[in-house]
């Protein structure tokens, strides 16, 4: 089982059954919900890495389930399941935000070919960090600005890569020495992240020090 989190909203149990089955015997997660209120409560508290969505629910409709997924993600996958066949159905709905439309009846193994696809996004995007205008890929260990490689030491990599997953945070030199060298030697850590920071800056261009935030007293940050 991989941590990729699939929410089926259909209210055909048979469909339903059939949809959970074929998904977890490909080793997804998947929860089930017969309503759009349903959904949306749990949508709410849990993102989902996809959406499959039937459109013809009790109570709140899928064309409203999904604008209002939309309201709060713009990133996750939505796979319009329905019997609706008209391409003025399909345009629509992928005019207001669906990734993929499939029509009822559709073949269980076309569905999870496309859910793979999604999968293999995400697996290609996990490791992607974006805060503008850098791009982290950790998978190849690389920083980018625009589109413009940033040649950096195996520990000034080190650095700005846990930075990145510590956004929002204040790193202190301390945990910083401790995480990069292995070592806790507070007479001599200061001095060296400071000087990598330094030379991070430098070659990324942070020259009025707005990226890479110096902390008074307490260590560095990126917003």
């Amino acid at each position: 089982m991989n941590d990729y989190l699939i929410y089926s909203v259909e209210d055909d149990e048979g469909i339903a059954t059939i949809i959970n089955i074929a998904l977890t015997k490909s080793l997804f997660k998947v929860k089930t919900f017969d309503s759009g209120e349903t959904f949306l409560e749990e949508f709410k508290k849990t993102k989902p890495n996809l959406v499959l969505l039937d459109l013809m629910l009790p109570g709140i409709q899928g064309e409203e389930v999904l604008k209002e997924i939309r309201k709060y993600s713009s990133e996750i996958p939505i796979i319009i399941l329905s019997a609706k066949s008209l391409i003025e159905d399909k345009v629509s709905m992928l005019n207001i935000g669906a990734d993929d439309y499939m029509v009822k009846p559709f073949n269980i193994k076309e569905l999870i070919s496309r859910v793979n696809v999604n999968y293999r996004k995400f697996l290609a995007n996990k490791f992607i960090i974006k805060i503008s205008p850098f791009t982290l890929d950790q998978k190849n260990e690389i920083l980018y600005r625009y589109d413009q490689k940033i040649d950096l030491t195996n520990n000034e990599y080190k650095i700005i890569k846990y930075l990145f997953n510590n956004r929002g945070k204040i790193v202190s030199r301390d945990e910083l020495y401790k995480v990069i060298w292995g070592k806790d030697d507070k007479n001599i850590s200061s001095r060296t992240v400071d000087m990598h920071i330094k030379s991070i800056r430098e070659k990324i261009l942070d020259n009025d020090k707005t990226f890479i935030i110096s902390v008074y007293g307490n260590g560095y940050k990126i917003e």
